[in-house]
């Protein structure tokens, strides 16, 4: 299955799954403060890293693009920390 192909197939996921990502990037400064209090800011960012990792690997998948022949860089979502 072609790219074009996939992505009408898989529409609606991939535009959930962009959905998502966009989300997990955009900074929640409400529950940054709340795992600040709560002392896991670092566990926090990890799931956040490995939400975006899974994300990033099922779009992919739905989209016929190896993964691990991917061109796009790893990207880190919390790097502007």
């Amino acid at each position: 299955m072609d790219s074009q192909t996939a992505a009408r197939t898989h529409g609606p996921t991939l535009d959930a799954i962009g959905l998502m990502l966009r989300d997990l990037h955009t900074r929640h400064d409400e529950i940054r403060h709340r795992a600040a209090f709560r002392g896991c800011t670092k566990e926090l960012l990890e799931v956040q890293q490995e939400l975006v990792d899974y994300l990033l690997a099922k779009k992919s998948k739905l989209m016929g693009v190896d993964a691990a022949n991917a061109s796009e860089p790893v990207r880190n979502y919390n790097s502007f920390l």
